[in-house]
């Protein structure tokens, strides 16, 4: 293996459609990608949601590394795909595990319980996560497995997180909370089924580009996700957050001040 090889070619067949481009297909639906999240990005959040709304830049920069990655299939472009999906599932547990510790807030002040980290410890310690993953890939274990398996062991390990919060405090709302992760894990986990479909079965089924479908429903699968933690963040801080669920995602979603 040379230094720029991939540690994976998908099922599209490569340079058909166009000579300059590798696989044309999943490389127009992870550019069309982009913009979504952006979109997500300028709608009004409710105040004292922290850093959250920044996920949809993320998206949207995991978006452009996968055009780079399918359009070139070089290991520089890989690595812009995958190493900015660990920071995003890094950031998501952090966000979803520090709203657990918030009691409430006094003024402007939150409040958290006596061992929470706080979210510059979480931070700190998310970087220090994706780094050692990174250098181990590029320097150790250079296999795709590694990548996949480290981003699907993160992304598990928020459903404990969740369902306690659904058993406590995001009990009284438990409808909306369902309906946010019914939309998330029929998008998202729906995507990933079809694009393991592929992988599995690519002879047959290459004519449907299954993987360029993964990538719209991955991203549009983020919005509701992100809506959750915003609405858990607000419920934590003492608020009384309402869900409006908007065509595909394009408007405020979760908002406060509502009247009963």
């Amino acid at each position: 293996m040379t230094g720029n090889e991939t540690t994976i070619d998908w099922c599209e067949e490569n340079y058909v459609v166009m000579p300059e481009v590798a696989e044309f297909w999943n490389t127009l639906t992870s550019v069309l990608c982009i913009v979504p999240p952006l979109l997500f990005f300028f709608q009004r959040t409710p105040d004292g949601v922290g850093m959250i709304p920044w996920m949809y830049p993320l998206i949207a920069f995991i978006m452009v590394g996968s055009a780079l990655f399918h359009g070139t299939l070089t290991w520089f472009g890989q690595l812009l795909d995958e190493v900015p999906i660990l920071a995003f599932i890094s950031f998501s547990f952090s966000a979803t595990l520090d709203s657990i510790t918030i009691v409430g807030k006094e003024g402007e002040a939150i409040q958290r319980r006596s061992w929470a980290p706080g979210p510059r410890a979480l931070l700190d310690f998310g970087l220090f996560q994706v780094t050692m993953i990174t250098v181990l890939y590029t320097t150790k274990a250079k296999a795709y497995g590694l990548f996949l398996g480290c981003a699907v062991a993160q992304a598990l390990s928020h459903w404990p997180l969740i369902l306690w919060e659904l058993s406590g405090r995001l009990k009284p709302y438990r409808k909306v909370v369902m309906r946010m992760l019914a939309m998330h894990v029929g998008l998202g986990y729906g995507g990933y089924a079809i694009w393991c479909l592929e992988n599995a079965f690519c002879e047959r089924l290459r004519f449907l580009q299954l993987h360029a479908w993964w990538h719209p429903l991955a991203t549009m699968s983020l919005k509701p996700f992100i809506d959750l933690l915003l609405f858990q963040r607000l419920v934590a801080c003492g608020e009384k957050p309402a869900y409006r669920p908007t065509y595909l995602g394009f408007g405020p979603s979760v908002v406060t001040g509502l009247k009963d």
